[in-house]
């Protein structure tokens, strides 16, 4: 702390360091997280703790609406492969009570930082409130989709929330989405040093414009016209009105050369430089996310050979169990149409399982699954059951009647813990497509049952 500090703030400095990290343990201790509850409390003891406990701490923030925890735990390995130790909020837990409680793990016991890089997720609607506390050393937006409509409101608010939130930092460096309209006019907005990544390459089916969140030219409403398009409304974009357009990536890739089920390899160009790169994450989303990350790690300094990628918790993560496990992470209708185009590729006979609940940080509006394209699994020979779990199973389950599957391929789960408990006999391979919390009941089960370590370590 700062010789300046009052004792006061001293004394309530250690107070809460001292409560927040023994809650934790005692949470861990009992097999629980602990990501967000000391948090909580330590901000009860001490309001401006976050601004003691990030005192000299190197910091990137990734926020936007999909990909911040793949993003952030590839930032995060590309820093430890170039030998820079960092913590990070690899839970996911990336509220302000989360991001407190991790700075209060990397702290002493008066606040005071041990490692001296950080790699925050964080939630759109909870920026603002971090950076009053921090400023950051480089923020990284993946993308503004239309999200929880109950906490977030159409993508134009998410909008408003990042940009009024960055305001705070004018220096901070940007690394955005050149692809996304709406996040690539945060750089017209503000004064910030910039930085964009983008996808180079059309894919072979042009996205419906049924599922584009943002048709209309942010700055004067014109419809956008598009040299090619990746999926919802990222793409090569271009006003023909105003000239609002995508800017040139710094970092891009210029080809996808392969995807399959569990990598893609790309053509990656880094300012001019062009690498043949294994992105072992499948899916057009995962090479947005990689994109981002090397983006970061750029800026930050990491040098190219370092510039390394691994899979990340959750979102994408793979279990060997019975014929094979994946579990995907879904919370809006862009990034289940993805996965819906990621299942498409597979060449084998396969099951699904779309778990869907509607606690608040799932969001407790599931009006979206109506705007999930799941017709195109009617159309799918090689999958041959889905299974249907979660709180709101019956709607999930109408939403698959609705759109064509066949009710003999559809099955309601009635005990989701005793059908996981069982996937160690299941004759094919199983895509667990869940909520966020939903994943993280099924991800703490599939991790015991494959020795992996807790969601937190």
């Amino acid at each position: 702390m700062h010789n300046g500090t009052s004792m006061k703030t001293k004394v309530r400095v250690v107070f809460a360091v001292a409560v927040c990290k023994l809650l934790r343990g005692f949470l861990h201790f009992l097999g629980r997280g602990g990501t967000n509850l000391p948090g909580k409390f330590a901000l009860k003891i001490c309001p401006e703790i976050l601004s003691v406990a990030a005192t000299g701490v190197r910091t990137i923030v990734v926020s936007g609406t999909n990909g911040k925890t793949t993003t952030c735990r590839l930032i995060e390995q590309g820093l430890n492969s170039a030998g820079v130790p960092c913590f990070a909020n690899r839970s996911g837990a990336n509220l302000l009570p989360g991001i407190v409680a991790e700075f209060i793990a990397n702290a002493n016991r008066n606040g005071m930082p041990s490692k001296a890089v950080s790699v925050i997720e964080c939630d759109e609607a909870t920026l603002k409130a971090v950076l009053s506390f921090i400023t950051p050393e480089i923020v990284v937006l993946t993308n503004i989709f239309r999200d929880q409509l109950d906490r977030y409101g159409e993508v134009t608010h998410t909008l408003e929330k990042l940009s009024s939130a960055i305001e705070k930092t004018p220096n901070t460096l940007l690394c955005l989405n050149a692809d996304d309209s709406l996040v690539a006019s945060i750089a017209q907005a503000l004064p910030n040093p910039c930085v964009f990544y983008g996808i180079n390459a059309a894919t072979e089916s042009a996205p419906s414009d049924t599922h584009s969140d943002a048709l209309y030219c942010i700055c004067c409403k014109q419809r956008y016209a598009y040299t090619h398009r990746t999926y919802g409304h990222l793409g090569s974009f271009r006003c023909p009105n105003c000239g609002y357009k995508r800017s040139e990536p710094q970092i891009s890739v210029d080809r996808i050369i392969e995807t399959n089920r569990s990598k893609s390899i790309v053509d990656l160009n880094i300012r001019g430089q062009h690498t043949l790169q294994t992105i072992p994450l499948p899916a057009l989303y995962n090479i947005y996310n990689y994109l981002a990350a090397i983006s970061a790690l750029d800026a930050f300094g990491v040098p190219e050979k370092d510039l390394k990628c691994v899979g990340a918790f959750g979102r994408m993560e793979h279990f060997s169990i019975g014929k094979g496990i994946a579990l995907i992470l879904v919370k809006n209708p862009a990034g289940f149409t993805q996965v819906i185009e990621y299942l498409s590729d597979i060449k084998e006979e396969y099951d699904l399982m779309c778990c869907l609940n509607d606690q608040e940080v799932d969001g407790t509006d599931i009006s979206w699954i109506w705007d999930v394209p799941f017709e195109k699994l009617s159309q799918e020979n090689d999958l041959k059951t889905v299974f249907v779990a979660g709180t709101r199973k019956e709607e999930m389950y109408l939403r698959l009647k609705h759109a064509g599957l066949d009710e003999s391929k559809l099955q309601l789960v009635a005990n989701t813990a005793q059908f996981i408990r069982e996937t160690t006999k299941h004759p094919r391979p199983l895509f667990i497509v869940p909520t966020y919390t939903a994943m993280m009941q099924i991800r703490k089960q599939l991790a015991g049952m494959d020795s992996k370590k807790a969601f937190w370590e």
